[in-house]
Formats: structure tokens, C-alpha cells, sequence
């Protein structure tokens, strides 16, 4: 194995760098930045590599001898690694003050200065020690071939070390890296849901799921279900707010066990909505949560709010795992809960009379909406099974979002594309966006059933997939975000990992920005409700804000 890398392999590293440290969706912490730079040098420095072993074959392949004098290298030799650095200068200031502007774009405090420089430099030692592995396992494959050779033609034995490399490669990331870190994050979760959140109480009422009038347990809804039950207004708070006579909504919830599957959890749902009365309720509304059984609080409690609490909210819990761990290993059960839910719901109301059945209506965010949707063949069958839906920073690998942003009118971007003119279903980045669409139109006559799609330009979740490592998606070429910057570009590989770093934190910026959906439902679930979503309800949203009790999901 060769001690110093060539001078391809350290410029691919710098180039790549210097890239990673171009602007994204979220304003970066230490580890973000880290994250990027790092993945990305080690990246870079593989390219070189490759371009360095691809010329050094192309030489041996045809013989050619270059003649270069060694005493005229020597000043390039010398100036590369001060051009290097000074370049490495100019682009991590740059980043800096790319860095202070999306703050701006966000509304939120800037990154120090020290905050920068630490993740820059973890990021340096990040991509050492990515590239100083990728080097022994491509010294061990070399090994290999050599002690192939005198049995194997040169080709055959070149192969059987790359094998053997990749082999290791695999074997190193799956049972050393991710078998382990999932064990360990599994084992948290686990525990985790067995703990009583801050501020969260065993409900009273026997409208709640888990009170002592309930089929389910308290102790078995899971931390995040019993933050659902528990949460929330009720009828003093609804009647205080709109100056109206209120009930109290119902909350039927299951949590996750090891002794039931997903269909039995679902009957238990609609199990505890026969028992509180939830079918007789003007609307009844099924989310399906996210990760550790999270929901969306001011989703829930907008609908109760605006319907004078004449209404019941059906969920369940199918994992114990955080969201963005459960999107990368286990796509299927968000899938198979939320068609679980809408079925058994489905089927109790079909056993009642048409003229006695609450409006269905069907919300979900994040991996939420990704399972939710699931459960619908399209648009058309959507609109034909339920009254009304709001899908929130839904992920672009849901195929109900392809689908319908392959739809859209011809000239409208894929941040807020236009289908169907808005007879039935519109996409958003805020209210406004309900009534007119991106070039400022008015939309004409809005049919029920109503579907919104709120997905903010700058939310990384709407906007990562694993293609943005080789394919430039249409939303980097449109620059439509107002909320983006307009330096943000898309790079191979680089924006793959800017945007998944991105996403962690995007549950942490101020509402309306990243994957932050707060005020903002209350409108929209106003406008699917039939209701002007427009009207000043900012005392519904106080009150909201006022029961509100921190819970990241």
C-alpha cells in the first residue's frame, strides 16, 4: 500500500470539500457540517483514485512512456498544497456567510463562528479516517491478488482481490457498523417507550383511551400515545376559545404490543371508538402516526377546535422506533398499519345506515403520510373513500406523491405543483397557497372531498431520496423556495448527505420553515373542513399553543 496518496486522490478530497461546504436546506450545527464534508472528502478522494488507477492502466496499456522532468514538478509540487488551502479559505468562509443567510431565510439565531470550525475540522478527521479504512481494505484486495497471481491469469486475479475487498467492505459496514448501531438504537427506543413523558397524566375523562373507563391500558399506550390521550383540548378549552358550547373530543388510541398484530391493534382502535361513542361524532378523523407512535398535536387540535370538539381522532401505534430510523429499515409496517387502521374504520362504518356516519377524514405527517396515503391506490380512490385529507411534509419516495406531482400542469415546479387545477387537491407552503396557486391565480371552484399537501421548499424530508446521489432532481433546477437559498445547487453524492443531515434538525427551526407544520394546519384543515381558511382564528391557534407540551417524535 502506497504511505502518501498521489496528487488526484488529495485533490478529489479537497474539491469534495469544498463542495460539501456549499448551502442546503437547514442552517448547520457542528455535526451536520461534519457529516457532509466528511462523507464527501472520503468521496472525492475515491474519485481521484479512480482517475489516478485509470490513467496509470491507460499508460501500461499502451505502452507509452512520458518523459517529465522532475525539477520542473517540483514548483507545482510545492504551490499545490497552498492553493489547496487557500481555496479550503475561501470556501469555508463562503460557507459561513451562506450559512448566516439561511438563518436569516429561517428566522433563527446564527451558527458561531466556533460551531462552524469544529464541524469543519471533525469533518477533516471524519474523512481521514473513512479514507485511511478504504485504504486497508484495498491493500488487503491487492494482497489477495498478488498471492492469485502465479495460479491466475492478471485480470481473473485483479477480480478475485476486488471481491474480496467488497466482500470485507460489506461484511465491516453490515455486522460492525449497522447491525450494531440498530441494535443499539432499538434497544433506547425500546426503552424509551416504556417512560412517562414531562408534563403527561393519566386522562379522567372516559373519552380518553387509557382513563379507567378505557379497554386500554395506560401502561401500554407507549410514552408518545399516552402524550396523545393525554394532550389536547377539551370541552372548557373549546367553549373558552371560540365563545361557542363545546365538547369534549374523543381520542382512541392502541399502542404497540408484542401480543397482538396489526390488525388486532386496529380492531382495538375502533374497539375503544364503539365504546366512547366515537362513530356517533360529527367527523371522525384517522392519522396515521409517525415513528414511537407520534402525531401531529396541532393537526389533532385543529380539527377538535374547529368542530367544536364534535369529533373523534383514531391512531395507533405499529413501532417503537424513531421515524427516521424506521424509514431507513421498515417501510412496510407504516404501510401495512395505516391500511390496517382505515380498514377496520372502514368497515365499522359500513355496518351503519349512510345518513348516520361521521365525515371520515384522514391526515398523517411525515412517515405518517407516507404510510397513510399508502392505504389508497391514488387520487381517485382517495376521493372516493374519505371526506377530506391533510398529508404533511409527505416524503417524495411515497408513490401517491409521484404520482400526482407527475400530474401537475405543464410549467408549475414540484415545490408547489398545480393538479387538476385544484379541483380537488392543492399543494402548499402556507395558506395563501389554498386559494391561489404559485403564479398567483386565483383557483376556481374547490370540490369536495378536498386533499391538501403541505410541504414547506425547505424540508428535507419532502425533498431527499436515495437518487439524489446520482440524479439531479427537478425541485434543485427550479429554485422555486422562498424560504431556500439561491446558492444551493445539486452535486452527486454531496447533496445526498447535505440533505439527510439536514433532516434531524429540520423538526427544530421555527414553524413553517423545514418539517415544522404548526399555525399553518389550522387553516388547512379549515379549508377541507368547507370552512373560509383564511379567517382570522388566531385564537384558536393561542389556545393550541397554550396546551401544546413539547414532544418530538
Amino acid at each position: 500500500m502506497r504511505l502518501k496518496p498521489s496528487t488526484a486522490e488529495l485533490v478529489g478530497a479537497h474539491v469534495m470539500s469544498w463542495v460539501s461546504l456549499s448551502p442546503s436546506f437547514i442552517p448547520r450545527t457542528w455535526w451536520m457540517t461534519a457529516v457532509s464534508t466528511g462523507f464527501s472528502q472520503a468521496f472525492g478522494y475515491l474519485v481521484g483514485a479512480a482517475g489516478h488507477g485509470l490513467a496509470r492502466s491507460a499508460v501500461r496499456l499502451t505502452g507509452a512512456e512520458i518523459a517529465v522532468d522532475p525539477a520542473r514538478l517540483q514548483p507545482v509540487r510545492e504551490r499545490v498544497p497552498w492553493a489547496m488551502a487557500g481555496i479550503s479559505a475561501v470556501a469555508w468562509l463562503r460557507s459561513v456567510n451562506r450559512q448566516a443567510e439561511i438563518c436569516g431565510l429561517m428566522e433563527t439565531r446564527p451558527i458561531p463562528l466556533k460551531e462552524h470550525a469544529y464541524g469543519t475540522v471533525m469533518g477533516a478527521a471524519l474523512g481521514a479516517s473513512l479514507i485511511q479504512a478504504g485504504r486497508a481494505l484495498t491493500a488487503g484486495g491487492q494482497a489477495v491478488s498478488r498471492v492469485l497471481r502465479p495460479a491466475l491469469p492478471e485480470p481473473a486475479a485483479a477480480l478475485a482481490g476486488a471481491v474480496v475487498a467488497g466482500a470485507a467492505t460489506t461484511l465491516v459496514l453490515d455486522k460492525v457498523v449497522y447491525r450494531r448501531l440498530l441494535e443499539r438504537v432499538s434497544r433506547a427506543a425500546h426503552e424509551t417507550n416504556d417512560l412517562l413523558l414531562p408534563g403527561r397524566f393519566q386522562p379522567t375523562e372516559p373519552e380518553r383511551s387509557g382513563s379507567p373507563a378505557s379497554l386500554e391500558p395506560w401502561d401500554t399506550l407507549g410514552s408518545k400515545g399516552q402524550a396523545v390521550v393525554s394532550d389536547g383540548p377539551r370541552a372548557v378549552d373549546i367553549e373558552a376559545a371560540t365563545g361557542e358550547p363545546g365538547l369534549t373530543p374523543i381520542r382512541a388510541y392502541a399502542g404497540w404490543r408484542e401480543d397482538r398484530d396489526l390488525e388486532a391493534t386496529a380492531q382495538a382502535v375502533v374497539a375503544e371508538l364503539r365504546r366512547t361513542g366515537g362513530f356517533e361524532r360529527k367527523v371522525l378523523l384517522v392519522i396515521n402516526t409517525t415513528g414511537t407512535g407520534w402525531l401531529q398535536e396541532w393537526s389533532a387540535s385543529a380539527v377538535e377546535f374547529l368542530t367544536g370538539g364534535d369529533c373523534a381522532l383514531a391512531a395507533m401505534q405499529y413501532t417503537y422506533l424513531p421515524s427516521g430510523v424506521a424509514m431507513v429499515v421498515d417501510r412496510a409496517t407504516p404501510t401495512a398499519a395505516g391500511e390496517a387502521l382505515l380498514h377496520a374504520v372502514e368497515a365499522e362504518l359500513a355496518t351503519r345506515p349512510a345518513d348516520r356516519r361521521p365525515m371520515l377524514l384522514v391526515g398523517g405527517e411525515s412517515l405518517g403520510a407516507l404510510g397513510g396515503t399508502s392505504a389508497f391506490d391514488g387520487l381517485q380512490d382517495m376521493l372516493e373513500r374519505v371526506d377530506g385529507a391533510v398529508w404533511t411534509g409527505m416524503p417524495r419516495i411515497s408513490a401517491f406523491w409521484r404520482q400526482l406531482v407527475s400530474r401537475r400542469r405543464l410549467g408549475t415546479p414540484e415545490i408547489l405543483p398545480v393538479v387538476d387545477d385544484g379541483r380537488h387537491v392543492r399543494f402548499v407552503s402556507r395558506p395563501r397557497d389554498l386559494v391561489t396557486d404559485i403564479t398567483g391565480v386565483d383557483y376556481g371552484e374547490w370540490h369536495h372531498p378536498r386533499v391538501v399537501v403541505a410541504q414547506h421548499p425547505s424540508d428535507p424530508v419532502v425533498w431527499w431520496s436515495p437518487e439524489l446521489m446520482w440524479r439531479e432532481p427537478e425541485w434543485a433546477r427550479e429554485q422555486a423556495g422562498s424560504d431556500v437559498s439561491r446558492s444551493v445547487r445539486w452535486m452527486p453524492w454531496v447533496t445526498f448527505w447535505q440533505v439527510a443531515s439536514d433532516m434531524p434538525r429540520s423538526a427544530t427551526v421555527p414553524g413553517g420553515h423545514g418539517h415544522r407544520y404548526l399555525e399553518e394546519m389550522v387553516s388547512y384543515w379549515a379549508a377541507v373542513l368547507g370552512l373560509d381558511p383564511l379567517e382570522d382564528r388566531s385564537s384558536i391557534m393561542q389556545a393550541i399553543r397554550r396546551l401544546i407540551v413539547p414532544s418530538e417524535g
